[in-house]
């Protein structure tokens, strides 16, 4: 079985044991140049083999018909949790499984999110915009013991942000559209967004999920509200950019590589997609791709999306 593996950070994903595990799993190349699909021979080559991919390999675009041109392709390992990127559908209408990694970065996201609540509830992001001079009255911030974290979706990172707020005192609801929690309080979604004061969603990112919070949504939270998101196009980004600056929600947090806390007005944070990127999270990935990789070369799909 051929092994091909594109990922631009070739030289420090894997340890050297992982890569002998991979080595004793089938035949290995690893690519690290970005480029079309068809212009690797390997992977244009005759004889089965698992495509590992990296997203940054492409810029997290994969193109359908360039999939269709690989032969005897076996199945597409992803390195992420996310599978939104590359269509399933096609996929599974090749017969050709997908899979992705899970919970490696959810203590990671969760810690990152808690971070941004904290930093909007303490009006950081008007604090940097004001180089750091101490205004008593303007830079006057919340304390959160006692208040309500709404979580939309009790995944392994809902359920972290979870214990991470009600170790802080505060109290927490959620909503999912299918999972319970025994050991959490259940509300509609209209009512969460109603009745929180600090609002997580952290459902998966798919077609299912895009626009899910509507806009009637966002402007029936309090005015007191702030809105922390580790994920996109769930909801109307700038809707919530126009109330915090408005004075209709405390803070919003958001990823953006291209965003600056100086770009918005208001008590805006936004930061690098880096909610995921630590040591810990990224040794788990490794372990976690690795080991799709190998049970891909005996059939065995267990983290299969499509």
């Amino acid at each position: 079985m051929k092994i091909i593996i594109l990922s631009p950070n070739v030289d420090t994903v894997f340890t050297p044991e992982q890569k002998k595990q991979l080595q004793d799993a089938g035949q290995v190349t690893y690519v690290s140049k970005p480029q079309s699909l068809i212009d690797i021979p390997e992977l244009m080559s005759e004889g089965e083999k698992i495509l590992a991919f990296d997203p940054d390999f492409s810029e997290w675009i994969v193109k359908n018909d360039e999939i269709e041109k690989i032969p005897d392709l076996k199945a597409i390992c992803l390195q992420t949790t996310s599978f939104s990127w590359i269509d399933t559908d096609f996929a599974n209408s090749k017969d050709i499984p997908i899979t992705n990694l899970r919970g490696f970065s959810s203590v990671a996201v969760a810690e990152w999110a808690t971070m941004m609540m904290l930093s909007l509830a303490r009006k950081l992001p008007i604090i940097i915009k004001d180089n750091w001079q101490q205004d008593y009255s303007k830079h006057k911030g919340i304390e959160l013991r006692g208040k309500t974290a709404g979580i939309i979706g009790v995944g392994n990172i809902g359920k972290t942000i979870a214990a991470n707020c009600q170790g802080l005192g505060m109290n927490v609801q959620y909503w999912s559209k299918t999972s319970r929690d025994k050991d959490l309080t259940y509300v509609e979604l209209t009512e969460l967004m109603k009745t929180s004061d600090i609002i997580f969603p952290v459902v998966a990112q798919n077609k299912d999920t895009q626009g899910m919070i509507t806009d009637d949504m966002l402007q029936s939270m309090k005015k007191t509200a702030i809105f922390i998101s580790v994920i996109h196009n769930v909801y109307n980004h700038q809707l919530l950019l126009d109330m915090v600056k408005n004075g209709n929600a405390y803070g919003y947090g958001f990823e953006d590589p291209k965003a600056r806390i100086g770009d918005f007005e208001g008590n805006v944070w936004a930061g690098p997609e880096l909610a995921w990127c630590t040591e810990d999270s990224m040794r788990k990935n490794a372990v976690q791709w690795v080991a799709s990789i190998i049970s891909a070369t005996k059939g065995d799909f267990p983290t299969k999306v499509n």
